[in-house]
């Protein structure tokens, strides 16, 4: 991703809102020095085939010519993570353990560090790839379709324009000089801060307090919409709040609430939905007045792209 300049700038029913990997790697920022990603085979484009589960994006990957994983695709993950302690005997490892500061009940989980790595991803070939290797084998909750083993984001995103249709489970990377916008698609500016992509909407729950401000896009979540509740503000007086788990993160589940009165209005995307409320604190290097994160599970009614390079972002509902 490209980092911008501007200051502002669920085993069982439960959905579990893996929000927090959008924030697992906020204190740690490894300058890989590779090539990255690049198509093959004399491509400009690839087609990859995904599974929706649980409205997490569940992707095939090989690592090193020999582990074929499945992965979530998560605009807010920084570096390739792989949860469970088996994984470190298949990487190099630096010496040193690396503490993982994301949201969660539990004390920080450890990770550790392995270099120059390659990934595979549909045609998209990755050199040089850092991958952490954290304790947890059972963050990601048993399903009988596939087991899922980690995160893949920012590598793959800050490369291509990508497009996920997510009705059709299938994702197009296309390399950004041949990639030409869809018609039919409405459009808005992209902005970039720590490898993280926001847009900025209008918003309300009643038309009383209409606002306008950033958005993560967070494919990584698999709620509707989180909106994050701050000190400063008398936005949410009067809402009546059930406290329940919001999500889950790198250090446990995450408590927070649900409106059980109203439905959210996002008026650029025309859509109408339930959401949850976080009280979250900023680090330095986020989008620091953010009103909150949109999830997978409003944006499988739509086909999106995240044109990184360009700084757009492209939509349309899917009726």
């Amino acid at each position: 991703m490209l980092n911008s300049n501007n200051n502002w700038q669920r085993p069982s029913q439960v959905r579990y809102a893996l929000i927090m990997l959008s924030f697992l790697l906020q204190q740690f920022s490894f300058a890989d020095d590779y090539k990255g990603f690049e198509l093959i085979n004399d491509k400009q484009e690839s087609f990859i085939n995904f599974r929706l589960i649980n409205n997490l994006i569940v992707v095939p990957v090989k690592i090193n010519n020999k582990m074929e994983l499945n992965l979530v695709l998560d605009t807010g993950g920084r570096s390739v993570i792989l949860f469970g302690n088996h994984f470190k005997r298949k990487f190099e490892l630096l010496p040193k353990e690396i503490v993982l500061n994301g949201y969660g009940r539990n004390r920080h989980k450890t990770a550790r560090l392995s270099l120059d790595n390659q990934v595979e991803f549909g045609d998209a070939l990755g050199k040089g790839i850092s991958i952490l290797i954290a304790n947890d084998k059972y963050f990601f909750p048993y399903n009988d379709e596939v087991v899922i083993h980690g995160i893949i984001g920012y590598q793959v995103f800050s490369r291509f324009a990508v497009t996920i249709d997510y009705k059709q489970e299938v994702i197009t990377l296309t390399e950004p000089g041949y990639y030409l916008p869809p018609s039919g698609y409405k459009s808005m500016e992209l902005t970039l801060k720590d490898t993280k992509p926001y847009i900025k909407l209008d918003y309300g729950i009643t038309p009383d307090n209409s606002a306008n401000g950033f958005f993560h896009i967070d494919t990584g979540s698999s709620r509707n919409v989180i909106l994050f509740m701050k000190d400063d503000t008398n936005y949410f007086k009067g809402v009546k709040k059930l406290r329940c788990e919001v999500g889950k993160g790198i250090n446990g589940s995450i408590a927070g609430y649900k409106d059980v009165n109203n439905l959210l209005e996002l008026k650029n995307l025309a859509v109408r939905t339930d959401y949850h409320m976080l009280k979250r604190e900023f680090s330095s290097s986020e989008i620091n007045n953010a009103e909150g994160s949109i999830g997978s599970g409003l944006w499988k009614e739509f086909t999106i792209v995240l044109d990184y390079v360009n700084q757009m972002f492209y939509y349309r509902k899917v009726t």
